[in-house]
């Protein structure tokens, strides 16, 4: 890799996701259990289950955001990237589009943007990773 700001920046993300999924799993509120709380309303065992398994997939997901700065040629890796590009997707279209429209309070537009912007951080730093999307193809 001769580009320095993509290795800070995948380095980053790796730790911004490995750090989430640990939040998660511990129990604690995080991101994905706000993805959850916005899809299935109320506490329970499932959101719980459910939050715990994003979790997981994110811990994974910057494990293998790792492990593309080393240039390897594993297939499995592009493939569990592309997963979770699709999955971060997803969660970036729920808290960052729908949850904000469907509060009855007032969204703060700097903090949104706060939120937006490092949720679309992400979203670029796994597109470049892989070999389809990114830097690499």
């Amino acid at each position: 890799m001769n580009r320095l700001g993509l290795f800070l920046l995948n380095i980053a993300v790796s730790l911004y996701l490995f750090a989430n999924g640990v939040i998660g799993i511990t129990g604690k509120r995080n991101e994905f259990y706000n993805m959850v709380a916005t899809i299935f309303h109320g506490s329970s065992n499932f959101n719980s289950v459910l939050t715990i398994i994003l979790s997981v997939c994110a811990i994974v997901a910057g494990v293998f955001l790792l492990t593309t700065l080393f240039r390897n040629n594993l297939a499995i890796t592009d493939l569990i990237l592309l997963i979770f590009i699709v999955l971060w997707v997803i969660f970036i279209i729920i808290v960052d589009i729908i949850r904000p429209l469907s509060s009855n309070s007032a969204v703060q537009p700097l903090n949104y943007l706060t939120l937006l912007s490092a949720h679309l951080m992400v979203l670029g730093a796994l597109l470049s990773s892989t070999r389809r999307f990114g830097y690499y193809a």
